[in-house]
């Protein structure tokens, strides 16, 4: 860590010391969030078949003609 990285750090925390509490508490869940998380099976089986070429359909040119695709899935 860079004597930069050493005083910004610092510096957060000190604004984090003098937040009022319920600001506190939005900090730690927005850090948590950053922390990340495993996805899902569910999750994890959409990115896959986004990922699978068998299901990309388009190009679409024209909003009219992405339109059209997605309400003729409807009615399949």
């Amino acid at each position: 860590m860079t004597s930069t990285q050493t005083i910004e750090r610092e510096s957060l925390c000190q604004r984090i010391l003098n937040l009022p509490e319920e600001e506190v508490g939005l900090v730690e869940r927005y850090v948590n969030d950053l922390e990340g998380h495993e996805p899902n099976e569910r999750t994890i089986k959409a990115i896959e078949e986004s990922l699978d070429p068998a299901n990309l359909i388009g190009p679409f040119n024209t909003v009219e003609s992405l339109m059209e695709s997605l309400l003729a899935d409807e009615d399949a």
